[in-house]
């Protein structure tokens, strides 16, 4: 458990996700940084919605690119506020 997690809890395991939650959590391991980058900006946007993208959140806080690490952390502490 990442130490998001443990401030902010985890949603459920079986949160069920749209299309459009499903395809931006797929961008999220795209080669390009770019790419990461606006994926974790639009899953932060869509607040609670996407609570099926927390777990790669939490990874992606460690990308190798720092504004991929500021926005993944962004989104995920949206995510978990219900933003």
């Amino acid at each position: 458990m990442g130490l998001f997690s443990k401030l902010f809890g985890r949603g459920s395991a079986g949160d069920d996700s749209s299309p459009e939650v499903a395809a931006l959590i797929a961008q999220l391991d795209d080669a390009d940084a770019q790419v990461r980058l606006a994926a974790a900006i639009a899953l932060g946007e869509l607040g609670s919605r996407a609570k099926a993208a927390v777990s790669k959140l939490e990874v992606l806080i460690n990308d190798e690119d720092g504004d991929v690490c500021n926005a993944a952390a962004d989104a995920y502490s949206k995510i978990e506020r219900g933003f």
